[in-house]
């Protein structure tokens, strides 16, 4: 209304103000009991396979990689954010913004926190999975007592060790993604991973929940990001394997209730969705 308008000098200033509000806060990230999970009358999940052998899972995480390596050799900074000014040719005036991005998500997630009454301090050791160019494990890493970040792009590694270094950052260690079911993830107490795991497959991105938030230690917490919906998806493995491989980052789903008995099974309690 009028009275909350008054005082904004523009529209950016109105929307950080109200995300950044208590009452925001307390609606949008507060618990909420929520003992089961319903689906609606005539649901019809999207067939989804998620068990696959040893070879296929090397063959789409080969793919992938294939895909993600060229990015980060090409254009590595856009390939983490599509935004023109982080493009090859603008980056190097825009990377004091690149930056900010990743401080500005921090800050979001510790109001999440916050709100959900959990400490940073109380979870010291961190993995992220997906770490890029360390645009997010930088600021993590003045968050947490130790961050762990693995990719599947050793360029984009490079670039990430080049950003903590520059930071001063020596808690920070970052190691390729080379077989997800024999990653070396160290034990730890708080998981992230944002815009990342809908660019695997199904398969993959299960392998990816399974093995990291199998890593946990008791009374740990898990913030992650993924695609549960999309309008037409379909997904077969043996199909997807026949493709001719793309040249482009690609958008995939994990059902919601795959999701969910996952975390069941590694004896997770959802806080938040």
């Amino acid at each position: 209304d009028a009275r909350h308008r008054a005082p904004a000098p523009d529209i950016r200033a109105l929307r950080d103000r109200t995300i950044g509000s208590a009452e925001f806060q307390r609606v949008a990230y507060g618990p909420e009991p929520t003992p089961t999970i319903r689906r609606a009358a005539g649901y019809d999940p999207v067939p989804m396979e998620i068990e696959v052998s040893a070879k296929d899972a090397e063959r789409m995480l080969a793919q992938v990689r294939r895909v993600w390596t060229a990015l980060g050799q090409e254009k590595p900074y856009f390939s983490v954010l599509g935004e023109k000014r982080f493009s090859p040719a603008l980056v190097e005036a825009n990377l004091e913004a690149f930056g900010k991005t990743g401080r500005d998500e921090i800050e979001v997630l510790k109001r999440r926190l916050t709100a959900l009454e959990i400490d940073p301090a109380d979870h010291p050791d961190a993995v992220e999975y997906g770490c890029g160019v360390g645009r997010v494990t930088v600021p993590l890493a003045g968050l947490f007592r130790k961050v762990t970040g693995f990719d599947i792009s050793e360029p984009h590694l490079e670039l990430a060790q080049q950003a903590a270094r520059i930071a001063g950052r020596r808690n920070i260690a970052l190691a390729p993604v080379k077989d997800i079911r024999a990653l070396d993830v160290p034990q730890h107490d708080f998981f992230y991973s944002r815009m990342v795991l809908h660019r695997n497959p199904p398969p993959l991105q299960a392998q990816i929940l399974r093995r990291c938030l199998g890593r946990m230690r008791v009374g740990g917490i898990a913030v992650f990001q993924l695609l549960t919906h999309l309008e037409g998806y379909r997904y077969d493995t043996a199909a997807w394997l026949a493709a001719k491989p793309v040249e482009e980052p690609e958008v995939h789903v994990l059902r919601q209730d795959i999701v969910f008995g996952i975390l069941k099974e590694l004896g997770f309690q959802p806080l938040h969705v």
